[in-house]
Order: structure tokens, then sequence, then C-alpha cells
């Protein structure tokens, strides 16, 4: 017997039971860009979930060149126990405060620049979003936002009960090391500003920010949304590394405490430091390690994506200051 969700979606239970792991599958409704599909693939396979793709009732010709099922939205609607919706709305529920429930869930997320249509939002059962401070940026790339909302869901992040630190942004100064391209450094920027951050330090030794070549300036301007985003880019030697009372590095590696168990000191300055490349001297030496836990540990992360997830946690557990 098929049941209908308060959205009035019809639903199977086949899968349904709290003893149960979650199954999680991502709807890349309407999206535009062959770049993203690579992104969005790497975001489920991360998660250990599974991609479908729709074209609404706007075709598009990205999901077209995708391996992954394209199928009618309100086909997909009525194949999961429960569907979430990522979209910021006044109805929205931040995803870090709402508990997961069990079963198949269905994530959607929709068009970077139109967002998941009224008439979908209606039919779910949940619209959830991620919590964002930067001003003029209202949204992240589709597939960070995929990347962090999985992560989150995956977790269970809302039934951790994580404290909340004294320490505001200002607290926290961040340090990237050697992004691989300009576009994969804008997303990032792109998302510490949207985050919170208002500077970041960057360690540039494949040259992807601080260059003279227009093309690799015009990529990264683009993916950071410059247009709009105000965030300093400083070099990493502008750094005084003994005003800092704690050093925390986020790398390539799963050694040290896994970032869903990781709590922020109360007092003192840090400096948060996130990139592939062995730290420069001085910063491995006195260091605390952690990693993204990723369901998927064997995946090699995009940047922008396991970068993202990092400063997204780690602003969900800052006391909230004011911008300025």
């Amino acid at each position: 017997m098929r049941k209908l969700l308060t959205g009035g979606i019809p639903a199977t239970r086949k899968n349904l039971g709290s003893n149960m792991k979650n199954k999680l599958t991502l709807v890349g409704l309407e999206i535009e860009g062959d770049w993203n599909i690579p992104l969005l693939r790497n975001a489920v396979e991360l998660s250990d979930a599974s991609l479908v793709f729709s074209q609404g009732k706007n075709p598009t010709e990205a999901p077209a060149k995708a391996n992954e099922l394209l199928a009618g939205i309100d086909e997909l609607l009525g194949e999961y126990d429960h569907v979430l919706a990522c979209e910021a709305t006044e109805q929205s529920r931040c995803v870090y405060d709402y508990p997961v429930p069990r079963g198949h869930l269905g994530l959607i997320v929709g068009n970077e620049r139109n967002g998941v249509p009224h008439d979908i939002l209606k039919k779910v059962n949940q619209v959830v979003s991620i919590p964002m401070l930067g001003q003029g940026m209202s949204s992240v790339n589709v597939a960070v936002a995929a990347a962090i909302i999985l992560y989150v869901v995956e977790r269970d992040l809302a039934r951790k009960r994580f404290r909340t630190s004294t320490l505001s942004h200002r607290d926290i100064d961040v340090l990237v090391l050697g992004p691989p391209d300009p576009s994969e450094l804008g997303s990032l920027l792109r998302s510490a500003w949207a985050f919170g951050w208002q500077r970041l330090f960057l360690n540039d030794r494949h040259g992807v920010w601080f260059t003279k070549d227009r093309q690799t300036i015009l990529a990264g301007r683009a993916a950071a949304r410059g247009e709009v985003n105000r965030i300093v880019v400083r070099p990493w030697e502008q750094l005084s590394l003994p005003d800092y009372d704690q050093i925390v590095v986020c790398d390539g590696t799963h050694s040290g405490t896994p970032l869903s168990r990781f709590a922020l000191p109360d007092r003192g300055k840090v400096l948060l430091v996130y990139g592939d490349d062995e730290p420069p001297l001085g910063v491995r030496e006195s260091s605390e390690r952690i990693y993204v836990d990723h369901c998927a540990a064997k995946t090699a992360p995009c940047f922008r994506l396991s970068g993202s997830i990092l400063l997204s946690v780690i602003s969900q557990r800052l006391r909230r200051s004011r911008r300025g």
C-alpha cells in the first residue's frame, strides 16, 4: 500500500526502519553547466549516495550529457520515504538543527540562478538551508551545497548537540594551501565569504590567484562571485604564527580528530589550515590534526567540497558576530 507524505507525495515504506542506515539519493533539478556534473558526482560518491537528474519543466543540456538517470521530477518524488529540498526561504529549517528521519531520503538541489521551483517546494516534506552570513552572498556553488547537506544529513549532526564555542569569526584565521586551479579556489572563497569570513591567507604555490595571467584571474574571480564577494586574500607570508594559541590543520590525510567530533576552544586565537599540500615550516610542528570524515574514505574529494564542508561546520560552531 502507498502512503501519502505530509506534502502530498506518494512514497513506499520498504526502506523505512529506525534501526536501518539511511539511503540517500541526490536529485539534481534543472542543473546547468557541464562543470557541475563531475562535482555533483564527487559529492555523492563521498557520501556513498546515489545521483539522479531531473529536467523538471525547463529542460537543460547538462543532465542529458550525464550517465545518471534522467527522469521527471514528479516521477522521482514518489520513490522516497522522505524528501528534502535545499533552498533558502522564510520557511527553511537550518540543516544543522534538523534531526534526520529514517528511510530512503531524496535530497533536491536546484538551478543556481533560479533555485528549486515553488511548486516543488510545496510538495516536499521539509525545506532545509545552510546558514550564510556574508553580505550579498545568498548561495554557494550547487555541488558545494549538495556536499554540505549530504555530510550533515549523513552524520545527523542535529542529534550530536555540539557545544557552541564563545569564539567568533574574528578569532579564527584561515590559511589555504596550494589550491590546484583558480575555479576550485574561487568557489572556496565564495564559501568562505558566505560562511562569515572577511579575510583569508593563501599559500599560492600553483599561481592560481596571485598571477598576471588574465584567463586565470577571470576564472578565479568568476567562481568567487567577485562582484559581491569582498573577502580579502593575503599571501601566507603575512601571517605571524606566534599570534595564534592553536593551529588546526585539515589536509588530505585521515589523521587526527574527525570534523564531526571536533570541538573548538572557548578562548584564544586559532589558525585553521586547509589544503592538500604539506603545511609550511612553523605550522606543521605545532598543529592539531583534523579531517573531514566523509562516508567513503577512499574517494578523493574535490578541493572546494571538503574545504567548504570544513568552513560551514566550523562557522556553525562559532558565536555569531556582526559583520563589519
